[in-house]
C-alpha cells in the first residue's frame, strides 16, 4: 500500500457514515500498514479506539514482547505530546494518522521537548518509507521489523528514510570491511532502537563483519556485540539474495548448532540456506536420524538432487524420493518411521561396499529365529564367512533387522532396518557431512544419480584434526569417505 493508497483508505474509513463501522475501518487500514511494514507480526485489534490508556491495536511475535499501538488524530504538538506523557509507561507506538507536526520535532524548549525514552511516535510516511525501502533492499526488513518491537523516538519520513539507509549501508560496509561507514550504521542504529533490539542489529552486522574477514575485536563502536547470533536476524540474512562465499557462510555457521538451525522459519529454496549448511557440515551435529520415502508435494519442484530444508522443525535432507531428518535424540524425531520387514544381507553388503562402512555387529531374522552376530574387537565382519555360512543355513528368507555401523573409529550408529533409524549408542554424535550420507546409503536404497548428488551436497565435509587422526588410524576395511 503506497501512501496514496494508504492516505485514500484511511479517508474513506473516516467518512464511513457508521461510527463503529468506521473505527473498525480505520483499524483495518492501519493494521495492514503495520502488517507490511513487519509480515511476521500480528496485528491483534482491541475494543478501543483513541483512548488515552487503552491501546487500539497489539502487535506480537514468536518469543517477542507485545506491543502496544495507540492511533492518535489530533498531532497538534501540545495534544500529542500530553497524550503522549500519559503512556510513555507502556514503551507504545504512537500511529499518528496525520503527518507529526514539526512544532514536535524541532522544538528547543526542554518543557515542550518529549521524554527520551522507549515511545515510538511514527506517521504515515515515515511506515510507507520502511515499507517501500525493505521491497528494494531486503536487508531494511530487518530494521523494519525492529522498529515495530523496539523502536524509539520518530519515525518521520525523513528519520525513516535515514534508518533505512544506516542500515543498509551498514550491511554493505560490514561486507566490505568499511570502518568508516559501518560505525556511522552503529552510531544511527544506537540512537533509534531499544536496548534489546539494538543490540539483535549489532550483532547481526558484527557477525556480518566477522563472516566477511573482520573480527569481533576491530568491530566499530563501543557496544557489546557479543553473543550468538539469534533466530530473527540469522533468518533475514538467508533471505538476502545468494551470497556465494563459502569462507562467509564458513565464519557465520561456526557458534551454530542442529538446535540452532532447526529454530529457523526459512524458505529451504534459498541458496544461503544451503551455503549455510554446506560450509559448516563438520559442526552441526546429530545423534539421531530417519529415512522417510516420500512424493513431491503439491506446487513442490520435482528434483533428484537432494537439498538441505527445514520441516516440522528438523533439518533434513531430501530429494523427491527420499528424506533423511535430523535430531539431537531419537525421541526429537517428529516424523512416524517407516514400518518394514529389513533388508537382506546381500542387500547390506552391497549398500556397505559403497560407502565402505565397517558393520561391528549385526542381527538377522526369520520368521521363527532371530541370530544375533557379533565380532569382540569390533572389526569388520561384514566379508565374514561364517556369516555368509549362517545366512545359508537361515535361507534367504533372512532379513537385517539391525546392525552397528562404526563411524569415526569408535563411535558407533545403531541402524534400525524396519524403522530406517539411526541412532548414536550411548552419547555418540556425528557431524552431518558423515552422518547424511552413511544414513542414506545404510538405511534406503539410492539410485547412481541419487549417489553422486548426496556426494555433491557433502563434498565440502572435511574431518577435523581429531576426526582424521580417528580414521587413519584405521585399515583400508574401516569407513573411508
Amino acid at each position: 500500500m503506497t501512501f496514496s493508497d494508504f492516505s485514500s483508505a484511511l479517508n474513506a474509513a473516516f467518512e464511513t457514515p457508521d461510527p463503529r463501522d468506521a473505527v473498525d475501518r480505520i483499524k483495518g487500514v492501519v493494521a495492514e500498514e503495520l502488517a507490511q511494514t513487519d509480515s511476521r507480526a500480528v496485528v491483534k485489534k482491541t475494543d478501543f479506539f483513541n483512548h488515552s490508556f487503552a491501546p487500539d491495536l497489539v502487535l506480537s511475535w514468536p518469543g517477542e514482547d507485545e506491543r502496544l499501538v495507540f492511533l492518535k488524530s489530533d498531532t497538534r504538538p501540545d495534544v500529542l505530546r500530553d497524550d503522549v506523557s500519559a503512556i510513555r509507561k507502556h514503551h507504545p507506538i504512537v500511529f499518528a494518522l496525520d503527518e507529526v507536526d514539526n512544532g514536535l520535532l524541532n522544538s528547543t524548549d526542554p518543557e515542550s521537548q518529549l521524554p527520551e525514552d522507549d515511545t515510538l511516535i511514527a506517521d504515515t510516511r515515515g511506515m510507507e518509507v520502511l515499507i517501500r525501502s525493505r521491497l528494494h533492499d531486503p536487508v531494511v526488513g530487518l530494521a523494519s521489523s525492529a522498529v515495530l518491537q523496539g523502536g524509539r523516538g520518530f519515525l518521520t519520513e525523513a528519520e525513516a528514510e535515514t534508518m533505512a539507509s544506516s542500515v543498509s549501508s551498514g550491511f554493505s560496509g560490514a561486507q566490505r570491511l568499511d570502518v568508516q561507514t559501518t560505525e556511522a550504521a552503529v552510531t544511527q542504529i544506537s540512537g533509534h532502537f531499544d536496548t534489546r533490539r539494538t543490540s539483535r542489529l549489532l550483532r547481526f552486522l558484527s557477525a556480518v563483519w566477522v563472516g566477511s574477514g573482520g573480527t569481533p575485536a576491530n568491530f566499530p563502536g563501543e557496544h557489546d556485540v557479543s553473543g550468538d547470533l539469534d533466530s530473527a536476524a540469522l533468518e533475514f540474512l538467508l533471505d538476502l539474495p545468494e551470497i556465494e562465499d563459502f569462507g562467509f557462510w564458513r565464519r557465520i555457521g561456526r557458534p551454530l548448532t542442529l538446535d540452532s538451525i532447526q529454530r529457523l522459519h526459512v524458505d529451504d529454496e534459498r541458496e544461503n540456506l544451503q551455503h549455510l549448511i554446506e560450509s559448516n557440515l563438520d559442526v552441526l551435529q546429530a545423534r539421531a536420524c530417519r529415512v522417510l520415502e516420500r512424493q513431491p508435494e503439491l506446487g513442490e519442484t520435482v528434483r533428484r538432487d537432494f537439498r538441505w530444508g527445514i520441516d516440522r522443525e528438523m533439518l533434513c535432507l531430501r530429494n523427491d524420493h527420499s528424506a533423511v531428518y535430523f535430531a539431537a535424540k531419537v525421541d526429537d524425531l517428529r516424523v512416524e518411521p517407516h514400518s518394514g520387514d529389513g533388508i537382506s544381507l546381500p542387500e547390506l553388503l552391497k549398500r556397505v561396499e559403497y560407502r565402505r562402512v565397517p558393520i561391528s555387529e549385526l542381527e538377522l531374522a526369520t520368521p521363527t529365529r532371530t541370530v544375533s552376530y557379533a565380532t569382540v574387537n569390533r572389526d569388520d565382519v561384514s566379508h565374514d564367512e561364517e556369516l555368509l555360512d549362517l545366512t545359508r543355513t537361515l535361507s534367504y528368507s533372512a532379513h537385517v533387522k539391525s546392525a552397528v555401523a562404526t563411524l569415526m573409529g569408535t563411535r558407533q550408529l545403531v541402524c534400525d532396518f524396519p524403522a530406517r533409524t539411526g541412532k548414536g549408542r550411548t552419547t555418540s554424535k556425528f557431524p552431518l557431512g558423515l552422518l547424511a550420507p552413511v544414513a542414506l546409503s545404510l538405511l534406503t536404497e539410492l539410485a547412481g544419480e541419487e549417489r553422486r548428488s548426496l556426494d555433491e551436497v557433502t563434498r565440502f565435509y572435511q574431518p577435523n584434526h581429531g576426526e582424521q587422526m580417528a580414521l587413519d588410524d584405521h585399515s583400508e576395511s574401516e569407513f573411508l569417505f
